[in-house]
């Protein structure tokens, strides 16, 4: 034993490793959630996950390195929950006041049911390809945005748009003859 608290030791190790990127895990962080309140709770998150994995961190080649990848993820997951969010209240905000005119039982039969066929479809897709589509079409992010949030290429961030959309197309043209 040493005689020195562990808490100085995770001191000096913070100060190493973390400490030196600090602003830029701020930027990363910044730059997926473009929103000072998302980017605050990201990067809390961030260095909550980092804490509970200390050792790990520590112990990894490039810690560093893994720190940002941490931030990023993060990052992405404040943006998935936000998406989640405002689906939730976009959904019940049908129902807190009534349409002006009420539409006819067929045709909320008929949007209920195309809605869960979009929902089905984007299920379907890879996890790449929902998360872009969604990203894109839905939440209007740059290439750039959504290659960082997936971790690759902006050139595959393209990609998994484009793929993203044509199965989409196949998956909902039979809902096509139904409008």
């Amino acid at each position: 034993m040493t005689g020195k608290p562990v808490w100085e030791d995770a001191n000096a190790e913070y100060e190493r490793i973390i400490a030196p990127i600090e602003e830029r895990m701020m930027h990363a962080v910044w730059r997926i959630t473009r929103d000072p309140d998302d980017a605050e709770e990201a990067l809390q998150d961030a260095l909550t996950r980092i804490w509970r994995r200390w050792d790990a961190v520590c112990a990894h080649p490039n810690p560093q390195a893994l720190a940002l990848r941490m931030c990023i993820n993060a990052a992405c997951d404040q943006l998935r929950r936000k998406i989640r969010r405002r689906k939730a209240s976009q959904f019940l905000s049908r129902f807190a006041s009534p349409p002006r005119t009420a539409p006819s039982p067929a045709d909320s039969l008929n949007l209920s049911e195309q809605e869960e066929a979009i929902f089905a479809a984007i299920a379907k897709l890879s996890r790449n390809q929902a998360a872009a589509v969604t990203m894109r079409l839905v939440q209007n992010h740059s290439y750039e945005e959504i290659a960082q949030c997936l971790g690759c290429a902006g050139a595959t961030a393209r990609k998994h748009v484009e793929r993203g959309r044509q199965r989409l197309r196949e998956l909902l043209s039979p809902l096509q003859g139904t409008s």
